[in-house]
C-alpha cells in the first residue's frame, strides 16, 4: 500500500507540480489507520457478551452436580468464538494437570479486562470453597456483566456521534480542496511556489494531526485491572 501510495505521488508530483504529493501520500497511507475516527469498543463487547453466555452455562452446568473442572472442560464445546481462545487455553491447563487457581489466573490475563476480572475471582473463590453456592454467584456475576455490556454499548453510541461527525467533514474538505485545486487553479497558484507548498505541507499535517486527537479523544480508556496491576498472558 505504502509503495502504491508513493507511486501514486510520484505521479501527481509530475502532473500538478506539487512535491509535497511525493511523501505526503505515502505518510496519509501510513498513518491513515490511526487519524480515521473508528470505535475500538466492538470487540471487547463482543468479548463480555461472549463471557456472560458462558458464565450462565457454567452456572447450569453446576446445577447439575459437576465439579467447576469439570463444567469448564465441558463448557469448551458451545463457547462463542469471541472467547474460545481464552476458554481453549483454560481448558488446556486444567487437562494438563495445571492448579485450577494457577489456570483461572492465566485465565484473567488472557482476558487482560477489568470484568473477566471480576469473574475469574469468582470462579477462584468458588475453587477454594466448593459447594452449591457457586451456581448462584455465576449467575450474579453473568447480571454484572450484562450490565457492564449495556453500559459500553450505550457509551459506544455516544461516541459514535463525534467520530461520524469528523469523517464527513474530513471528506467535505478534502472534496472542497480538490474542487478547488482542479476548477480554480488561479485561486490556488501562491500555493505551487516553494513557501506556499511548505506552508500547505505545515496546514495539512495540522489537519491530520487535529484528526488523530479526536480519534484518540473517542476512544474508551482501558479500565485497570483488578486481579493484577497490568494484564498480559504467561
Amino acid at each position: 500500500m505504502i509503495l502504491t501510495a508513493t507511486v501514486l505521488g510520484g505521479l501527481l508530483w509530475l502532473v500538478t507540480g506539487y512535491f509535497v504529493a511525493l511523501p505526503a501520500l505515502p505518510a496519509l497511507a501510513l498513518l491513515l489507520p490511526y487519524i480515521v475516527p473508528r470505535s475500538s469498543e466492538k470487540a471487547p463487547i463482543e468479548r463480555l457478551n461472549a463471557l456472560e453466555e458462558w458464565t450462565r452455562s457454567l452456572s447450569a452446568v453446576l446445577g447439575a452436580q459437576a465439579s467447576l473442572e469439570q463444567a469448564i472442560i465441558a463448557s469448551r464445546a458451545s463457547v462463542a468464538d469471541p472467547i474460545k481462545r481464552e476458554v481453549g487455553r483454560l481448558v488446556a491447563r486444567l487437562q494438563a494437570g495445571v492448579p485450577i487457581s494457577t489456570a483461572l489466573e492465566s485465565f484473567a490475563d488472557d482476558l487482560d479486562d477489568p470484568t473477566g476480572d471480576v469473574l475469574a475471582g469468582s470462579l477462584l473463590l468458588g475453587s477454594f470453597r466448593r459447594g452449591p453456592g457457586l451456581a448462584k454467584v455465576l449467575d450474579g456475576a453473568a447480571e454484572m456483566i450484562s450490565d457492564d455490556v449495556a453500559s459500553r454499548r450505550e457509551i459506544e453510541a455516544d461516541r459514535a456521534k463525534p467520530r461520524a461527525n469528523a469523517r464527513i467533514i474530513t471528506i467535505i474538505a478534502v472534496v472542497v480542496l480538490l474542487l478547488l485545486f482542479v476548477a480554480n487553479p488561479t485561486y490556488v497558484e501562491p500555493y505551487q511556489t516553494l513557501l506556499g507548498q511548505l506552508i500547505l505541507s505545515v496546514l495539512t499535517a495540522a489537519f491530520l494531526a487535529s484528526l488523530w486527537w479526536m480519534n484518540m479523544a473517542s476512544r474508551t480508556p482501558k479500565g485497570r485491572r483488578i486481579l493484577r496491576t497490568t494484564g498480559g498472558a504467561r
